[in-house]
């Protein structure tokens, strides 16, 4: 029997929003957040952001790494790393100095790739 691996393992979080959440409006953090709800807004913060496989983000993101494995429709801006999971799908443009994009994530924007920083 095939063993299921959890792909969101190596991005433990200090705080989330569950599956059953409804955010509106700008987030600031400084650490890490997990969001599996919907949020609409504005993301503009430092840490690692990782979104869900059931997440549904519109809005734009800006954050030193982001995970994504749900849905974004806005523009991200990762600082240092993006990686698209192979759940993903994003439709903006995004900028980061990394990137990882897994078989199967639809992507529909530009990319530009920068400096880390």
């Amino acid at each position: 029997m095939p063993q299921h691996i959890d792909p969101y393992r190596d991005y433990p979080t200090v705080t989330s929003l569950s599956q059953n959440t409804l955010f509106n409006g700008v987030m600031k953090f400084k650490n890490s957040l997990r969001i599996n709800g919907e949020y609409i807004g504005k993301v503009d913060a430092q840490g690692l952001l990782v979104l869900g496989p059931e997440a549904k983000l519109k809005g734009d993101i800006a954050c030193d790494e982001v995970i994504v494995g749900g849905e974004v429709h806005g523009d991200i801006f990762a600082r240092k790393r993006l990686e698209l999971l192979e759940s993903a799908k994003v439709y903006g443009d995004i900028k980061t100095a990394k990137l990882k994009i897994a078989d199967g994530v639809v992507f529909d924007g530009k990319c530009e790739m920068i400096q880390s920083r």
